[in-house]
């Protein structure tokens, strides 16, 4: 299984609100990618999202995060992250269950 990336903006969503980005992601079985902490704690702890990838990269500039998530993304299986919270930052990434 490979990585497919879907931009919100693409799917003419920009500015859907967390829940309704919640929602598609489930609907659509999708691990999604945030910089949100807030987003990370309020849908996966109690949830039931496919998976999130949380970036704590800084400064949030594309020669600076796309080598990063390049690398992460190279590293891990899609599959890996169901039921799981992957926080992604230059040189280490840790992944956490929250489901079984």
């Amino acid at each position: 299984m490979s990585w497919e990336a879907v931009d919100l903006r693409d799917l003419g969503r920009a500015g859907a609100s967390d829940a309704e980005v919640y929602e598609l992601a489930k609907a659509e079985d999708r691990v999604l990618i945030t910089y949100d902490l807030v987003f990370s704690r309020r849908y996966m702890a109690a949830k039931d999202l496919p998976g999130l990838i949380l970036l704590r990269v800084h400064p949030q500039t594309v020669e600076i995060l796309h080598p990063v998530l390049e690398d992460f993304l190279g590293r891990v299986k899609p599959e890996e992250l169901k039921g799981a919270i992957a926080m992604v930052e230059p040189y280490r990434y840790r992944i956490r269950r929250v489901r079984p």
